[in-house]
């Protein structure tokens, strides 16, 4: 679940009416066999939250760790995240550890730390264990917040291959290649190239879609919700952010950004605090993009009418501009094994 100014998958995938997250280890284990229709196939895939009796200490320590001001512990985030992983029992596993403004580490270095720890940990318990290190200095994609970052996703994975959006462009590439080192350590793609061919066709096949939609109607989720996202209710108030002058986007402060999302409902304080499943934020522009000064940068969403000219003031803020056009960093800087780290390839993405 989302804390501070981080979002929870849990939080977005309950955004979906009727969408289970909170399941015993037995009734997770008879969630992967079930039948998904008349091919007669089994589900395979579900997202849960951890069951109460995974993990335990966990959970404590994790409500600890914000009032302790101890969340970017090094050692703490490993245990964290891996006594999870571990207690998964996966014989594989694929890590997406982050660095930049929104993320607990601000450098390439923290993360790579962290990697190393977490991939080690891994491999002492007998999981294949790997990451790719990949830029968190601004959102990825262009929603932000609950239902918002769900729809996006339908929209990604129900769209035709010449309907991709560019907003969209740097988290479809993560997700493929995430998903490609998955196909790689499962046996079903030779190299992480081959692995993005596969994932990428599974992507515009629909079968991605397909399998989302199974794995919701599965889980209890209204299916109708995701078929038909448009008529999901919207917040009661909303605002453009404008630029205020002309040139190139180059960032958007992920850490300001995601601060935003926790003050208009979006996200919360504490472990305890209830959030707002309509409130976000949508960007109509991402870095790299031009701009006209009057354009519309993104429009804020909530149910905190209060709250609304702070909040579009401080998304202004947290965007920097260039009258130059200029190269975006890549997003995925490093991929690392129990060998070593390596520079990642981004040759692999191809062309849409």
């Amino acid at each position: 679940r989302g804390l501070g100014h981080t979002g929870g998958t849990i939080d977005k995938l309950e955004s979906i009416p009727g969408y289970r997250t909170q399941y015993s280890s037995e009734e997770f284990a008879k969630l992967l066999l079930t039948s998904t229709g008349s091919d007669d196939s089994r589900l395979n895939a579900a997202i849960v939250s951890p069951s109460k009796d995974m993990v335990p200490a966990d959970k404590r320590m994790y409500a600890l760790r914000d009032v302790t001001s101890t969340v970017s512990c090094l050692p703490l985030q490993i245990s964290s995240i891996m006594s999870k992983k571990i207690a998964e029992r996966p014989d594989s596993l694929v890590l997406d550890v982050k660095f930049g403004l929104g993320s607990f580490n601000k450098n390439v270095e923290e993360s790579l730390q962290l990697a190393s720890g977490m991939i080690e940990t891994g491999e002492l318990c007998g999981i294949n264990t790997t990451a790719l290190v990949t830029r968190m200095d601004s959102p990825l994609g262009y929603a932000v917040g609950n239902w918002l970052e769900v729809k996006e996703c339908i929209e990604i994975m129900s769209s035709k291959e010449a309907a991709l959006s560019e907003l969209s462009a740097d988290l479809v590439n993560v997700t493929l290649a995430l998903a490609a080192q998955m196909l790689v350590q499962g046996g079903k793609a030779s190299n992480l190239r081959d692995g993005v061919v596969k994932a990428k066709e599974n992507l515009h096949n629909s079968k991605a879609w397909k399998k989302f939609r199974d794995m919701v109607s599965a889980q209890g989720g209204d299916v109708d919700t995701i078929d038909f996202p448009a008529q999901y209710s919207q917040a009661k108030f909303s605002a453009e952010v404008k630029s205020s002058q002309s040139g190139y986007l180059v960032s958007l402060n992920a850490l300001e950004v995601g601060l935003v999302g926790v003050n208009i409902g979006a996200g919360r304080k504490t472990v305890d605090d209830p959030i707002d499943k309509t409130a976000g934020i949508l960007f109509q522009k991402r870095p790299g993009m031009h701009v006209v000064e009057g354009d519309v940068l993104a429009t804020v969403y909530t149910e905190r009418g209060d709250q609304l000219a702070n909040a579009v003031q401080r998304i202004l803020d947290s965007c920097t501009f260039s009258a130059d056009q200029i190269e975006l960093p890549p997003l995925i800087t490093n991929f690392v094994t129990n060998e070593g780290v390596e520079d990642f390839d981004q040759s692999i993405f191809g062309e849409y």
